[in-house]
């Protein structure tokens, strides 16, 4: 079990000392449930100590918005991924949209949309494949200035989605208030034999049936995440959720892991659509 890390760490990684270990950024494939064409990616955050031992963001990210290190750690990942998005473009492997988490400290940051445009701008890719998930931990304050910083982003063509939602603080008051294009399901929501329930609980999948109808009747696009299963894919489908994300299709990955994954199911894509078109044997 890692040990906690303390925010005297953070504050020496996130300032470039080499003595601190280091960021290290994967990406989780999104696809498209209905052939699972991978169509984009969530940049996911890990910590890597000098002694190689890698600790998951559930241990850290808390105690960085804590520690008021919350937003320069999301401004590092959102660097880090856009940077990605063009070394993939060279290497042919076209990466739609990467989603970028943004914790509490980053959605109130004023200066937000400037960072947003220079990390884009300095990777040479345009605001249109980001994505920024915004992560509740706390209750925001959403202020008419946070807003408009919020909309500025979706104005310059930046995707904006409420993450986790169906757990903790991501409820449906933040569709009535912030301009979201995506909303991304938590994996709660799915059908899970091992989570306790009520016997006059809802049956399985019908909650997620209701957050999907929502999302429809506010014009919000969604991905489900969590999607461990054939099961859960069925009734991914069954909803008509148009994408999704989980350890059926793939966990977490290296850039270069991601890319041979990529290329594998173009690959696969490829000698079916080969299979298809070659004639069967006369008899």
């Amino acid at each position: 079990m890692p040990g906690p890390v303390r925010p005297d760490d953070l504050f020496a990684l996130l300032s470039g000392d080499p003595g601190a270990g280091e960021l290290v950024v994967q990406y989780q494939p999104v696809v498209a449930t209905a052939d699972g064409e991978p169509l984009g990616a969530e940049a996911l955050v890990r910590l890597r100590r000098p002694d190689g031992e890698v600790v998951m963001p559930d241990a850290f990210v808390r105690t960085a918005e804590a520690s008021g290190l919350g937003s320069s750690l999301d401004e590092a990942v959102l660097r880090r991924a856009a940077q990605q998005l063009l070394a993939w473009d060279a290497a042919g492997v076209r990466v739609h949209r990467v989603g970028v988490n943004l914790g509490r400290s980053s959605v109130l940051r004023p200066d937000l949309p400037r960072v947003v445009e220079r990390a884009c701008a300095d990777a040479g890719i345009g605001p249109d494949r980001l994505m920024l998930e915004v992560v509740e931990h706390e209750e925001l304050e959403l202020t008419s200035a946070v807003l408009d910083r919020l909309q500025a982003l979706v104005d310059d063509g930046v995707t904006l989605a409420v993450d986790d939602f169906g757990a903790g603080y991501a409820a449906a008051g933040l569709l009535q208030a912030l301009p979201v294009g995506v909303l991304k399901t938590d994996r709660v929501l799915l059908p899970c034999a091992s989570r306790p329930a009520a016997r006059t609980a809802p049956r399985p999948g019908a909650v997620l049936a209701g957050v999907v109808a929502l999302a429809a009747a506010a014009g919000v696009e969604v991905t489900a995440e969590g999607a461990e299963t054939p099961e859960h894919l069925a009734l991914l489908r069954e909803l008509g959720v148009p994408h999704a994300q989980g350890w059926l299709f793939a966990r977490s990955l290296d850039p270069d892991a991601l890319t041979a994954h990529w290329r594998a199911w173009a690959a696969e894509r490829a000698a079916a659509r080969t299979a298809a078109q070659v004639p069967a044997p006369s008899a």
